[in-house]
């Protein structure tokens, strides 16, 4: 079925891109369980099935968790070998023996009663990790389940013929490690977070993905044409004839800037009046790392640490940590790879670490401070990071430093840890940069006396942002107060910019604000010479570099600075984008969304 009403639908993208092609709708194929009763004769009989359908799991996974492996790397295989381990989790195994015994069901019946009850008992948690798990378990189940009623497992029903957009209400991980990427141009699934394992998984893979979607799936029909703005998380269904144009140009543009870049192989962007800038990645674990360096040539601006932890599920040794970032160091060499410490809490919570119960968490004991809290976690980790620099250009540096205290125990730690290391003969870089985050208007309004302790500076302009103009960026009820770009903002970050020069050092920017096209001419103007950000966002940013003059860049910045607002501020870069570099994919090339 095709044509129709033009629909939109709005979720969260975990990758960035335009796309444009028909849907793919999958239909559910639920499990019809089967509802005889047994006797107790038959337990045992009825207990060697489950057996044999366990058995027969292990072997599909296994063989998944290689190709994972081989795919993506050992991080994502993770993923499948957790759920290797809830084929031998001993009390779900009771749960179910328990069931079988005392309701006298079908194995099917009591498998799926156990899945339930461990499903609601995760969903129950606060750690949004667990809660996420859910997904997993019932994964797990549903494979057990077909596998007793002898149907397919592991792939998708349906295929289309041409490559198309998925769109599903959920999608399970070992159903995204199947995917046909000739196939699959896109998922959209109503289920799933940015962190979920479909989420990762679908990053891993390079498929665009929004998840989450809001809206209701119901009348969607394969064959139907999907326009995606996937940066923005925002569908259009059925797209009229000049929509779904200027999506497709956007489209062919990517793919061809895509592949003007991947065969330059580098990516030291130039002005045309020939400053440099340095373009380094985001990542979270050190698959992502390898491949960034692999595909763009770039090192690391920013290596969420915390993401090892959250994706485990648990505290890292200091020999896993160690391995991990061992690993990183080795993989983007000769380039540098920059380590943030712990960045747990606010919104990223890990039960297991003992965290402290607070009504405002993103106030609270966050991030360095909670480093503190916790020193022998710190040195752990501040340990693993040291002992990973004897293997390449390594840097460490602290999140959300909000007074000079702070940078001061830090730093008294890290002395502590390498005088540790030294009196064990243990290899390090006992010179490798250490920096800290300006994320709180404290630390900017302070950055002259905290350039002169760190040897870097790294703007965090998420939590600036929000710090600044106390607006929850979550909120949508007050999401025209989150101006990245309002002058309040910028002043502190020009201050942060020369009180940095006035010491000797560098500034880089990690946050959303680096991949923002309409804002690198005021990131570059303003003297910051280093953007991290997504690695799919890398080759936009290279272009639309080497297509300004920095002159212009320092003019524009002072303009902003006379601004009222933020509001005030957009429309001068964008009409500073539409001079200087019209070409560029500022989206000003799409219509407005109907």
């Amino acid at each position: 079925m095709e044509g129709g009403k033009p629909r939109l639908l709005h979720g969260i993208g975990v990758t960035t891109g335009t796309v444009v092609g028909k849907c793919w709708v999958r239909l559910m194929h639920e499990i019809v369980l089967p509802e005889r009763q047994i006797t107790p004769e038959q337990i045992p009989s009825e207990w060697k099935r489950l057996e044999e359908a366990l058995g027969l799991s292990r072997g599909q996974l296994e063989d998944l968790y290689e190709n994972v492996r081989q795919m993506m790397g050992d991080d994502k295989a993770e993923i499948i070998e957790f759920h290797l381990m809830m084929l031998d989790d001993e009390e779900l195994l009771q749960n179910i023996r328990t069931i079988l015994e005392q309701e006298l069901c079908c194995i099917e019946q009591a498998v799926d009663h156990a899945i339930a009850a461990a499903c609601t008992t995760m969903q129950s948690k606060a750690d949004p990790y667990f809660q996420e798990r859910a997904e997993d378990i019932r994964d797990v189940g549903n494979r057990i389940l077909r596998n007793l009623l002898g149907e397919p497992v592991g792939g998708i029903q349906y295929s289309p013929k041409e490559p198309s957009v998925l769109l599903t209400d959920d999608l399970t991980p070992t159903e995204t490690a199947h995917l046909d990427l000739n196939i699959v141009k896109a998922i959209v699934t109503r289920g799933g977070s940015r962190t979920s394992h479909t989420a990762i998984l679908a990053r891993a893979l390079g498929i665009p993905a929004i998840v989450a979607v809001q809206e209701t799936l119901d009348g969607l029909a394969d064959g139907m044409e999907v326009a995606l703005d996937v940066s923005r998380g925002v569908v259009i269904v059925n797209p009229d004839e000049a929509t779904a144009a200027a999506y497709r140009a956007r489209e062919e543009k990517q793919k061809a800037l895509l592949a003007q870049m991947l065969d330059e192989n580098r990516l030291c962007p130039e002005t045309r009046d020939g400053f440099q800038a340095r373009l380094v990645a985001n990542v979270e674990l050190p698959h992502e790392a390898e491949q960034a360096k692999r595909r763009y040539n770039v090192g690391v601006g920013l290596f969420r640490t915390e993401f090892l932890f959250i994706t485990k599920g648990r505290p890292l040794s200091e020999e896993e940590q160690f391995e991990n970032y061992r690993q990183t160091a080795e993989a983007v060499y000769p380039r540098s790879v920059i380590f943030r410490t712990l960045d747990i809490g606010g919104d990223k919570v890990l039960s297991q670490l003992d965290m402290p119960q607070e009504l405002n968490p993103f106030m609270g004991t966050r991030a360095i401070r909670f480093s503190l809290y916790r020193p022998e976690l710190f040195k752990e980790q501040l340990r693993a990071i040291l002992r990973a620099s004897a293997y390449g250009k390594v840097r460490v540096m602290f999140p959300m430093i909000s007074t000079q205290e702070e940078l001061v125990h830090a730093i008294k730690y890290l002395d502590e840890v390498k005088l540790e290391l030294s009196r064990d003969n243990i290899p390090f870089n006992d010179e490798l940069d250490v920096g800290c985050m300006i994320e709180v208007p404290s630390a900017a309004l302070l950055a002259e006396r905290l350039a002169p302790m760190v040897d870097f500076f790294s703007i965090g302009t998420n939590d600036l942002v929000q710090y600044s103009l106390a607006v929850d960026r979550g909120n949508p009820a007050i999401a025209y107060l989150y101006q990245p770009a309002h002058p309040a903002v910028l002043r502190q970050m020009k201050h942060v910019v020369d009180a940095a020069y006035a010491s000797g050092k560098w500034v880089s920017v990690c946050g959303e604000m680096a991949a923002e096209l309409l804002y690198t001419p005021l990131i570059l103007g303003m003297g910051i010479h280093e953007l991290s950000m997504s690695p799919m966002s890398l080759p936009s940013v290279h272009q639309l570099i080497s297509n300004i003059r920095m002159q212009d860049a320092e003019i524009l910045v002072a303009q902003a600075l006379e601004c009222n607002d933020g509001l005030e501020v957009d429309a001068l870069c964008r009409n500073f984008l539409q001079r200087a570099c019209p070409e560029i994919l500022t989206g000003d090339d799409l219509p407005p969304l109907p």
